[in-house]
């Protein structure tokens, strides 16, 4: 028999563990078929792995901007748990529930442990625009970061004033610790700095300036301190400034595809799945599914906007206006980057409104207090039932109806393809990007292969052996493949090199003897 102690143990850290478990499980889909992970996450995967041989680097290979944190995360859980995709993911995906927990952690301090899970909710069955980092690095780190900044900052608001100085330096430096790490968490920036002040003045009424004035440069010199890595690292050769700029000529063009694909699939109430791993489709959703995913988003939005005025609403409690309004900051913060945005090109840029989403518990804050928690539940269940339904459908070939796919068919072509190369000796290949180092990662470098364009090059040290091997194989993933198959051919046809045609299931190969 379980004593009372025990019981009431369990039952108060329940919320937390179901939000632990829950996110895990909602992503079991991916992790499932992590194998069939995309090149950008096995470049982490692989410079992770270099890392443990002792070859270390600051940025992440290929890059002079975002430097190698996930790399540095992925090499730690190799070294425990072993070199492999899954694991690569799980490095990820941890560090999104840690996130996860910053925010939850954060909210529980100003509501009971049931209500903080439910706004935490939309972290845990999230849409596509979190998987999109949560599952494949790299750039969940810096959003971690981010989170923990916000958790940091909340901290100052009790304790003894020394205590709220170290929390407050701390809070800064991990806001810039985030975008040192990958430029993503600019966008963050003005939310956390509205907390930053806003938890420095409690009540300017009663504050004293000197009081106000300390916390100020404790909060100034964190972020001072957690810059200097910033600083540093792109003072070092070979660091470049990075895809951060903005432009006002894509405007009428951002606006298009922020109010047709974009904002509505980060907010669920449209739907893209994965037809194939890179082909997504928009899915044909029953007219009920439609109906709540426009409801929850109005609801949503309304919340949002509850949040931006929460500050003159007297009847919530100072810290929780606080908290909801600069996650409300975020939305239009992160909207208004969108439109200005460089980066922005087509729908799959709905994952730079990934932030939409993690600032929505913080958002919803003043509704749930100013409703109460039966009230805020129903209002919320809406976007949440349209996010979770969105993000499983998602998955695409990952999931079938309700239930996960223990494994894509596609990595039996994947594993037929190694055994064929091995077969006649061949460690050197080429493919499109969007296949190569994800073969390469999951053929644990026995075959490396390099991308078609030199251009796309991650790792020099690949493509020099490549340019230096007798024989190579050229690989078409039509799943994954930009390049077209027909013009391969005849490309390779034209340099009077020995050329055998071989399939392994839908992936074409050419093995080429220079």
């Amino acid at each position: 028999m379980l004593g009372p102690r025990f019981r009431d143990r369990v039952r108060d850290h329940l919320p937390t563990l179901l939000l632990l478990a829950g996110s895990y499980a909602f992503r079991l889909p991916a992790l499932l078929n992590a194998r069939s992970t995309n090149s950008d996450a096995a470049v982490v995967g692989l410079q992770a792995m270099h890392i443990l041989r002792g070859e270390a680097a600051p940025f992440l290979w290929g890059s002079g901007y975002q430097t190698a944190t996930d790399s540095f995360v992925a090499a730690a859980f190799f070294a425990l748990f072993g070199a492999s995709p899954l694991v690569l993911m799980l490095s990820a995906l941890t560090l999104h529930v840690l996130g996860t927990w910053f925010v939850f952690a954060t909210l529980r301090r100003r509501f009971t442990s049931w209500t903080a899970l439910l706004l935490t909710l939309p972290l845990v069955v999230s849409p596509s625009s979190v998987h999109s980092y949560a599952l494949y690095p790299p750039r969940q780190a810096s959003l971690t970061l981010a989170l923990a900044a916000f958790w940091a900052i909340d901290s100052a608001s009790e304790g003894s004033e020394r205590a709220r100085w170290t929390w407050l330096a701390s809070g800064g430096a991990l806001a810039l610790l985030a975008v040192g790490a990958d430029p993503y968490p600019l966008v963050l920036l003005p939310a956390i700095g509205v907390f930053g002040l806003t938890t420095i003045a409690r009540d300017s009424r009663i504050e004293r300036f000197g009081t106000i004035a300390k916390r100020f440069q404790a909060f100034a010199l964190g972020a001072g301190l957690g810059l200097l890595p910033f600083i540093q690292l792109h003072r070092l050769a070979g660091a470049k400034k990075g895809p951060m700029g903005l432009t006002t000529n894509m405007v009428s063009h951002h606006v298009r595809l922020l109010v047709d694909e974009c904002l509505p699939w980060a907010l669920s109430y449209k739907v893209y799945y994965a037809h194939h791993v890179m082909d997504y489709l928009p899915w044909d959703a029953p007219l009920a599914f439609r109906l709540v995913g426009i409801v929850g988003a109005v609801l949503l939005g309304a919340i949002v906007c509850f949040g931006l005025v929460s500050p003159f609403v007297r009847a919530i409690p100072w810290n929780i206006r606080r908290l909801g309004f600069a996650g409300a900051l975020a939305f239009p913060t992160a909207i208004g980057g969108f439109l200005v945005s460089v980066m922005v090109m087509d729908h799959f840029s709905m994952r730079y409104l990934a932030v939409l989403t993690l600032m929505a518990p913080f958002a919803a804050a003043p509704a749930a207090r100013f409703l109460g928690t039966r009230r805020f539940a129903l209002v919320f269940a809406p976007h949440l039932v349209a996010s979770a339904v969105a993000g499983w459908v998602g998955y695409g070939p990952f999931v079938r109806g309700a239930l996960p796919v223990i494994e894509a068919p596609e990595l039996r072509d994947d594993y037929q393809a190694f055994d064929l190369l091995r077969a006649r000796g061949i460690t050197y290949a080429e493919a499109d990007y969007w296949t190569a180092y994800r073969l390469t990662l999951l053929a644990d470098e026995k075959l490396v292969v390099v991308p078609t364009n030199a251009v796309e090059d991650r790792y020099p040290p690949y493509r020099r052996a490549f340019e230096s091997a007798p024989v190579f194989a050229y690989v078409h993933d039509p799943g994954r493949s930009r390049e077209n198959l027909e013009g391969a051919e005849k490309m390779l046809a034209q340099t009077n090199a020995q050329v055998e045609k071989l399939h392994a299931g839908a992936l074409t190969i050419f093995v080429v003897t220079r």
